[in-house]
């Protein structure tokens, strides 16, 4: 960017743009978009109560000490800034949500990551009904309102709950989602059957859920589904074969499966990876202690062009078909001693099975 128009965005954005420390004494009528970022920050400038355009609020890096400050800021959040769209208080040390918080109709973004004091929602919390992003993992909720089904716009949901299951109910109706992601869910045991209703959903990633068991069949609905990652669910069987006719027919979409730190899994979702060959691009399987064999169909993901094993130290050798595989342009086999030595180019036993591939990495 030329260095006038780099001027010339600056001081455009400042009398919009308002990052809010100790050493701010004047604020801006025009400032809609605020930023607090300072722990030495005691009390919200008066300046503020004034303001009435303000769009967005990120509050970050204040004192976690304490709350009075955080306090203050949702409540003139609340009480000043109607048209707000997005607010983030991540790591916030809140302990509750004003109930008011329901009158910020407009509102499209919370952020609460990490706000582990919080262990319930408002019950004001259905009226937000223009939420697109919402994310809340680290909140030790035991379960989620059954008021949430009204937040049928939501697009992205990250959030962590006690409960051992999730709630059919609410997945109905979300059928715009298209990222979930469930983090530190410790009690979780299942995925409801029901997930074919997310119609929209694009990611999916599973961390931290050391009771989860399995993955539901009704993923094979999720033609949408690019993005699958799984990491530290400690219990997960991942062997999920094709049972019915309509099985070997599947036309999905997975572009991206990654599995880390799974210490009992000794397989691949056949009926997701098979029913996706024509798209799926990238596999990663790390740190996998009890992974020992890859199976003898991956040869038909003939649309896979990165494979990456890393820690898998069972894991013996390649199989056969490796060479049907002439999109493959990555391989990378690190800290697997044994699979390791059978890919050295010279004198590696599966060498053959590899050679066509363009970028090879053994270390």
């Amino acid at each position: 960017m030329h260095d006038l128009i780099h001027d010339l965005a600056s001081d455009v954005s400042q009398k919009e743009c308002k990052t809010v420390n100790s050493q701010s004494y004047v604020i801006g009528e025009n400032v809609r978009h605020l930023s607090f970022c300072d722990d030495k920050l005691l009390k919200v400038p008066q300046d503020l109560k004034k303001l009435k355009n303000v769009r967005t609020v990120f509050v970050h890096e204040l004192s976690t000490e304490s709350k009075t400050i955080h306090e203050s800021l949702i409540n003139l959040c609340v009480s000043k800034f109607k048209y707000l769209r997005a607010l983030h208080l991540r790591c916030s040390p809140l302990t509750a949500l004003p109930n008011s918080l329901g009158i910020l109709k407009h509102l499209r973004d919370l952020d609460l990551t990490g706000c582990r004091n919080i262990q319930k929602l408002p019950s004001s919390f259905y009226k937000l009904r223009s939420l697109q992003t919402l994310r809340m993992s680290g909140i030790p909720l035991m379960q989620l309102p059954v008021s949430m089904e009204s937040l049928i716009e939501l697009r992205y949901l990250e959030i962590t709950i006690k409960a051992k299951h999730l709630k059919e109910t609410w997945l109905r109706c979300w059928t715009s989602l298209q990222y979930l992601g469930l983090f530190e869910c410790d009690n979780l045991e299942c995925l409801p059957e029901g997930m074919q209703y997310l119609t929209s959903l694009r990611r999916l990633v599973l961390f931290g859920c050391p009771n989860l068991v399995s993955l539901p069949r009704s993923l094979k609905h999720l033609t949408k589904l690019e993005v699958l990652r799984i990491s530290c669910c400690e219990k997960i069987n991942l062997r999920m074969e094709p049972e019915e006719k309509e099985d070997k027919d599947l036309q999905l979409s997975l572009k991206t499966f990654s599995i880390r730190s799974l210490d009992v899994s000794t397989d691949l979702p056949q009926l997701l990876l098979e029913g996706s060959s024509s798209t799926l691009q990238q596999i990663q399987i790390e740190n996998c202690d009890k992974f020992a064999v890859l199976p003898a169909w991956l040869q038909n993901l003939t649309s896979l062009h990165k494979l990456e094993i890393i820690e898998c130290p069972r894991l013996l050798t390649l199989p056969g078909g490796m060479d049907h595989l002439t999109g493959l342009r990555q391989l990378r086999i690190i800290a697997c001693p044994n699979l390791g030595r059978r890919c050295q180019k010279d004198g590696g036993a599966d060498w053959h099975k590899i050679a066509h591939i363009q970028e090879i990495d053994v270390s």
